[in-house]
């Protein structure tokens, strides 16, 4: 047994949005694929990547990798993975960032890694509720500056949207509602005249107990009340 080889478990988690993208179409296997290779390739330490004389900073949970790149490792054309990783985008699973040399993926569906039986966290990864909030109808954004380092940016992101995933609207139970003790209901036959030669229902609504009782003296005295 190779003591060196790492015992990797990847935890995710994804909506079932998602889940529904990943699994329908004849394009589902493609996927598939390309989603483990971005969590496959993700650092788990902050590390610099080199490539055609620019130095990237990687986050723990970023991966670097191009679209010829991952044409190559499925097979198909680079349109294609182009709209896939647009998808993804949209979907709230990755934050991509481009130049003109490759592309930096921040994983939000990346919950973290057990390397060996210790888990390690993703920073980046997104809550449901913040992600379905704030990636909705997001693209990949192209970087300006050639020479980036894409963890600020990410870092910020991650914090708006979890700022607004905590926000919520709390309402106050009423004490009626809470108490244990048995309401005051008024008799079976409070809301039924006594037999008459032409008997009928009085229905008085939501109007308090007084003012019935003041229309019943009402009636009484001779008042006649509409039928």
């Amino acid at each position: 047994m190779d003591t060196k080889k790492q015992n990797i478990h990847y935890c995710t988690i994804l909506s079932s949005e998602q889940w529904i993208f990943l699994l329908e179409g004849k394009s589902s296997v493609n996927r598939y694929k390309c989603l483990y290779r971005l969590m496959f390739e993700a650092v788990r330490t902050k590390t610099v990547y080199s490539i055609k004389g620019i130095k990237i900073a990687l986050e723990v949970g970023q991966v670097a990798t191009s679209d010829v790149e991952l044409a190559e490792y499925l097979g198909c054309n680079r349109k294609t993975i182009g709209k896939l990783i647009d998808s993804f985008n949209r979907l709230g699973m990755l934050t991509t960032k481009t130049n003109n040399r490759t592309s930096v993926h921040t994983l939000h569906f990346l919950t973290g890694w057990y390397v060996n039986g210790v888990l390690l966290t993703n920073p980046h990864y997104v809550r449901p509720s913040a992600t379905a909030k704030g990636q909705a109808g997001d693209i990949r954004t192209p970087a300006t500056d050639t020479s980036f380092s894409f963890g600020g940016q990410c870092n910020d992101q991650r914090h708006e949207q979890e700022a607004d995933s905590t926000k919520c609207d709390t309402f106050p139970l009423s004490s009626s509602l809470c108490s244990s003790e048995t309401p005051d209901l008024p008799p079976p036959n409070f809301f039924y005249e006594e037999e008459t030669d032409n008997p009928h229902i009085i229905d008085y609504g939501n109007r308090p107990f007084d003012n019935i009782s003041t229309e019943k003296d009402g009636a009484n005295d001779g008042e006649t009340i509409p039928t």
